[in-house]
């Protein structure tokens, strides 16, 4: 095929033009071609088997299609004057605008996720991967022609659709605003989530061929999670809207949606931020969906270009972790209901309970990312103990320490954890104090979230130590380490509390403990219950960072003892 066209590319970013030209192939194209066809000739046909026949009228059927009496969740059927049923093409236009917008949402986001990750795989396995880092284009330039070029065979087979998606639209009469603010979501989420597949990619090697389909199955099991019908049961009044809104699914124009799938919900009538009604407009609920993919691709590729350049640093400088904590905590607490919560005197009873639990939720994911994108590798902390051997500090008491701990990139994470906690910590319970509960409710939520921030520490004090030992694997097992301590005392907790119902306050002990705290049952606790499992915690996370400290003043002495005998 004539390459003219790809060759003026490669001059603007020759990283797109290397990935066009190995994948634009008159086979790969044609194949593209047929398959994006064909899909859509079956989804077509399919839609028109679905038609009401002259059958439903001999037998007074009621029918969706129909144009006549609602009847239950159908209407009765009508003829025409040639004794044809008369059939409404609106609504079937609306079906078929649907489910083309959830197949090309869910093609574009887990398949192009599969084939972002699979790519960098593949170049890790030939040893190109370096190479290209050596090249003197910027990382931006790289990456973006990564995200442009891997997918380009998807890009066609989904644009090849953009018709029979605007006919079924217009047929709707979906107006046009809905339609080309869904463009621009999708577009949105398909430059987070192939940012976010960059990022899996490249920190996430040590996983091998497994990497491609586990990163593929998590976008595709999210997503099917977070749809709107999936979960209509959760209403757009809580904290976890926030997923939904990562969504693009969630925000197919309302008109479609809710022909299609009559028990959803309107498209987040109800949602507010702060109390302020976002979702009366369209505008601004698609302003705030962009806004949140904005902040989480700007986050994303400040890792990137960390990575990209030295795989060994840190994902985030702690500076960029306390702004990320902030911000998420900022959106994530303007999604719950302060409207009952704050503004009502008489909230429902378990209200805050909920909507404590739908935010520590979110700070659960937020945290594994922070656990794994602040704890440097052995090597940085080599480095760092040698200097602070050379630096002659004070110890526990000096102040360039804890800046250290606070700043320095290659100082241990544990305290920059710590204070990232804090601030989602404090944010929750500014909605706890300000709620209009009584004290009971207020003093059982704060100490959910004790139990949570201690949780958090000691996951990261494991995973910290783990990932200084000398083991080649490091990462795997202190990845499987860590799953293996939130899982595991759930599996024992769960085997021993089935048996009486008074060893419930063993739940206390596992990563559920939280919720156990703030439930009807954790009202009971005594004071002296409820300090042990934070005592617990806080004693072998001290033995933790016991281990870790005299490990970093071993290697300290070891590497300063081999520089000095050098020189």
């Amino acid at each position: 095929m004539n390459l003219n066209w790809i060759n003026q590319v490669g001059e603007w970013n020759p990283q797109l033009f290397r990935e066009l030209k190995g994948r634009l192939k008159t086979r790969n194209l044609l194949l593209s071609v047929a398959i994006s066809l064909l899909g859509q000739f079956l989804l077509f046909m399919y839609f028109q088997t679905q038609l009401p026949t002259k059958l439903d009228l001999l037998y007074n059927y009621t029918h969706k299609y129909c144009t006549g009496r609602r009847v239950y969740e159908a209407q009765e059927c009508l003829a025409d004057g040639f004794g044809n049923v008369i059939i409404n093409w609106q609504v079937w236009s609306l079906d078929v605008f649907t489910w083309l917008s959830i197949i090309g949402c869910f093609t574009l986001l887990a398949a192009g996720t599969y084939l972002i990750i699979n790519d960098l795989t593949a170049e890790e396995r030939r040893e190109t991967l370096n190479f290209i880092r050596l090249s003197p284009q910027p990382p931006q330039s790289i990456l973006s022609g990564k995200m442009l070029g891997v997918p380009i065979l998807l890009y066609v087979g989904v644009l090849l659709a953009v018709p029979l998606h605007l006919w079924s639209a217009f047929a709707g009469q979906i107006p046009m605003h809905e339609i080309f603010s869904f463009y621009i979501v999708v577009v949105a989420a398909c430059f987070l989530y192939y940012s976010a597949a960059l990022l899996f990619g490249l920190v996430g090697s040590w996983l091998g061929g497994f990497q491609a389909w586990l990163g593929g199955a998590v976008v595709l099991g999210f997503l099917l999670v977070t749809m709107r019908v999936a979960l209509t049961e959760i209403t757009d009044d809580y904290p976890v809207v926030f997923a939904r809104l990562i969504n693009p699914c969630y925000l197919i124009p309302d008109t479609a949606i809710s022909a299609t799938f009559t028990s959803a919900s309107s498209r987040l009538t109800n949602f507010r931020w702060f109390a302020f009604p976002l979702g009366d407009s369209l505008f601004t609920t698609v302003g705030f969906a962009l806004s949140i993919y904005g902040l989480g691709t700007y986050f994303i590729w400040q890792s990137l270009q960390r990575c990209f350049r030295d795989p060994n640093t840190t994902m985030l400088s702690k500076r960029q972790s306390y702004i990320l904590t902030a911000c998420f905590a900022l959106i994530t607490l303007g999604c719950a209901n302060w409207q009952r919560l704050v503004l009502e005197t008489e909230p429902s009873s378990y209200m805050l309970a909920e909507n404590v639990v739908c935010l520590l939720f979110l700070d659960f994911w937020l945290f594994l990312y922070l656990i794994a994108a602040l704890n440097p590798h052995r090597q940085a902390l080599q480095d760092w103990a040698r200097y602070r051997r050379t630096s002659r500090s004070k110890g526990l008491a000096d102040s360039k320490l804890v800046q250290d701990l606070i700043w320095s990139e290659k100082s241990p994470g544990l305290l920059a954890i710590a204070i990232n906690a804090a601030i989602a910590i404090i944010a929750i319970s500014t909605l706890i104090l300000l709620s209009q509960y009584p004290l009971d409710n207020k003093i059982n939520a704060l100490f959910a979230l004790a139990l949570s921030g201690s949780l958090a520490l000691l996951y990261a004090a494991l995973a910290q130590l783990l990932l200084f030992t000398k083991n080649q694997h490091r990462v795997f097992w202190s990845a499987a380490t860590v799953g293996a301590a939130m899982v595991l005392p759930v599996i024992i907790v769960a085997i021993f509390a089935s048996s009486s119902r008074n060893n419930n306050v063993l739940w206390l002990f596992s990563i559920v403990g939280p919720i156990f705290a703030i439930s009807p049952e954790g009202k009971s606790l005594s004071p002296i219950t409820a300090l042990l499992p934070i005592l617990s915690y806080w004693s072998f996370m001290s033995f933790l960072v016991f281990q870790l400290r005299r490990k970093l003043l071993k290697a300290g002495e070891s590497a300063t003892k081999a520089m000095l005998a050098s020189n």
